[in-house]
């Protein structure tokens, strides 16, 4: 990233940021029943209209559960696994419902943040600071109308918070186990036609052992980032508003590698020296207009996201480059009070560098029709994408949700395709130097992987307006899945299959004791093979008692239980139980202390194989707010 661009970006990012689809967001609870969400239509919709899986962790579910990293938050959905080779600063990433972690595509306030330069395209949440967001959407299943390649698993939405009238902020600083600090600011404000939001954050932690210290690792890892957010929104008129936005993310970690084990002949996971810089940045700009006397809403986005990477290894240096370029449009006409028409255009161009350098670029457009009323909700869309490399590739979906309300039921059910083409690493790779077969590049006769998808489920609410418990099917078809291997590099070589069943709960027990849990089992298997996908537990869940002791006292106890998986080379990372406590007390209106105890009961336990996970920590900070 040249020194030009990051004074253009910091500048742009102090004076404005980020982006939503919709045309305004609410500071709203995770999965309230009467709440607003953008990420299932790229509009404003009702989420008991939505007939697809979404779950939602509001601002005020981040700040009571005082995660570090947005990671771990997403740890605690139904469907949604994370992996991490080492905590506090390790490569994090996120599966959906059995989906490659590459088959998800993860927005910024809209802005795709999926790294071009990775071999398959994926996204490492290890530096995704919570500060400043209004929400996380996580909409499951393939979504490749309104969202294009990559899209196969699901999509995961960030939306940052925005500005308004007068000029509100607030502060957080904490300081806990291995030496780690964290702190951030955030400042909103503005006039009716002109608002502002910005956001800063910095961590720094000595860290643990990145390979396992079970295994006789003991030099602790090192992390610390920063992350600079915000947004500027302009009224121009009661149908034109602007938007202007921006992130970036500066990360350094100490990491562990593979070193040669002359005792065992082979290359083994240990303490070694290795660093990761990383540099994530977005920076776009939205104009918003309303035509036909407020029945005709359009959008048109300009969007550029990039990445620069370093790995240094004992092997010497490896960088890694990726930027994406996004123009698109987007409009809603609104034929009656019911229906509605939607449709697009989108073009997209990404380039890469790491051992070889190329581009490409995809063409789309799409369209969809909805009906939305009281009880009954509906849509069906269709998509077309043109790769210059493997050609043009449509792509259907249709929803369907109704709403009982004499019961206080919904039923919904969604079918949807989706495809992910192959990313320019897999595309240019040479390995002609070892492979068995004669290669040309790029690799034409790569197919794009393609899946269908199947859900249905409902949701019941209890008693009294009591909660709401949820039960969705699901049930998941990929094929053409690439591979890599010594005889062909990269081919289209299998097929699997993703089923599995989500349960939900959320529960008051009374006015000041609230219950929330999840379960959720997953089957993903090869069907070429019928052996089990690596790194997808079968079974996982998650629960959280809330309990408001006083009018300014609150505590929660959250358990999380993660089921045994397969990991590479054939081995097994066993199941774990891991407890975690939180407790924040408001001094006045202004000021809160809070502070948490992870890992209550020392378990030792691995996410990735050979990778080590903090044992017993406690974190204590104050946060206020004018």
């Amino acid at each position: 990233m040249t020194d030009t661009l990051k004074i253009l970006l910091l500048g742009s990012v102090v004076l404005s940021p980020t982006a939503v689809f919709a045309e305004e967001t609410a500071d709203v609870e995770a999965e309230a029943p009467d709440e607003i969400v953008v990420t299932a239509s790229r509009r404003e919709q009702n989420i008991n209209d939505v007939g697809a899986s979404i779950s939602v962790i509001g601002a005020e579910a981040l700040e009571r559960g005082q995660y570090s990293f947005v990671i771990d938050a997403l740890q605690t959905l139904p469907g949604v696994t994370i992996n991490q080779n080492g905590a506090i600063g390790g490569l994090a990433t996120v599966s959906i419902r059995g989906a490659a972690t590459a088959q998800t595509v993860i927005l910024i306030d809209g802005v795709q943040m999926n790294d071009v330069s990775s071999p398959a395209g994926g996204f490492n949440f290890g530096s995704l600071d919570p500060t400043g967001i209004e929400r996380i959407e996580v909409l499951k299943g393939p979504q490749a109308v309104l969202y294009g390649s990559d899209a196969i698993g699901g999509v995961v939405n960030i939306i940052t918070k925005t500005g308004g009238e007068g000029l509100t902020g607030s502060a957080f600083v904490e300081y806990g186990a291995f030496e780690t600090f964290r702190g951030g600011i955030t400042l909103a404000g503005g006039t009716e036609d002109l608002g502002f939001n910005f956001s800063a954050s910095d961590i720094q932690s000595d860290g643990i052992s990145k390979a396992d210290a079970a295994d006789g690792n003991t030099e602790a890892d090192a992390y610390e980032s920063y992350t600079l957010r915000g947004r500027v929104t302009a009224k121009l008129s009661d149908n034109v508003r602007l938007e202007a936005f921006g992130n970036y993310t500066d990360s350094k970690a100490e990491i562990d590698g593979f070193s040669f084990n002359p005792v065992t002949f082979s290359f083994d996971l240990g303490d070694t020296a290795d660093r990761s810089l990383s540099e994530d940045y977005l920076i776009g700009g939205r104009l918003h207009a309303k035509l036909l006397n407020g029945k005709f809403n359009n959008t048109v986005s300009v969007e550029y996201s990039g990445i620069d990477r370093l790995s240094i290894s004992a092997f010497g240096e490896t960088p890694g480059t990726g930027r994406r370029f996004n123009l698109d449009y987007l409009g809603v006409f609104n034929v009656d009070e019911n229906w509605s028409l939607s449709g697009g255009a989108q073009r997209e161009s990404v380039k890469a560098a790491s051992a070889s350098v190329d581009s490409f670029a995809i063409n789309s457009a799409f369209g969809m029709v909805a009906y939305d009323s009281k009880t009954l909700s509906f849509s069906a869309g269709l998509r077309v994408d043109d790769h210059d490399t493997f050609g043009t590739k449509s792509n259907a979906q249709a929803r369907v949700s109704y709403n009982f309300e004499a019961t206080n039921s919904r039923i919904f059910a969604n079918w949807g395709e989706g495809f992910k083409a192959p990313s320019i690493f897999q595309l240019t790779f040479d390995c002609s130097a070892f492979c068995a077969a004669p290669q040309s590049l790029p690799r034409v006769d790569l197919r794009p992987e393609v899946s269908n998808a199947l859900e249905f489920g409902f949701s019941q609410g209890l008693p009294d307006d009591s909660g709401t418990i949820r039960v969705t099917y699901f049930d998941q078809k990929i094929t053409d899945l690439i591979d890599f291997g010594f005889v062909e590099g990269y081919s289209n070589i299998s097929s699997a299959r993703l089923e599995g069943v989500e349960i939900n709960l959320d529960l008051a027990l009374s006015d000041a004791v609230n219950l929330v849990g999840n379960y959720t089992y997953t089957s993903a298997i090869n069907r070429d093979t019928d052996e089990r996908l690596i790194r997808r537990p079968k079974n996982q869940f998650y629960a959280a008692l809330d309990y408001q002791v006083t009018e300014n006292f609150s505590t929660n106890v959250g358990v999380t239980i993660k089921g045994a998986q397969l990991d590479s080379g054939n081995r097994t990372v066993d199941n774990w139980t891991r407890i975690d406590l939180r407790a924040a007390y408001k001094i006045n209106d202004h000021i809160e202390l809070y502070g948490r105890i992870d890992n209550l009961f020392d378990v030792q336990y691995q996410q990735i194989s050979g990778y080590g996970t903090p044992g017993i920590s406690s974190f204590f900070g104050v946060r206020g707010n004018f």
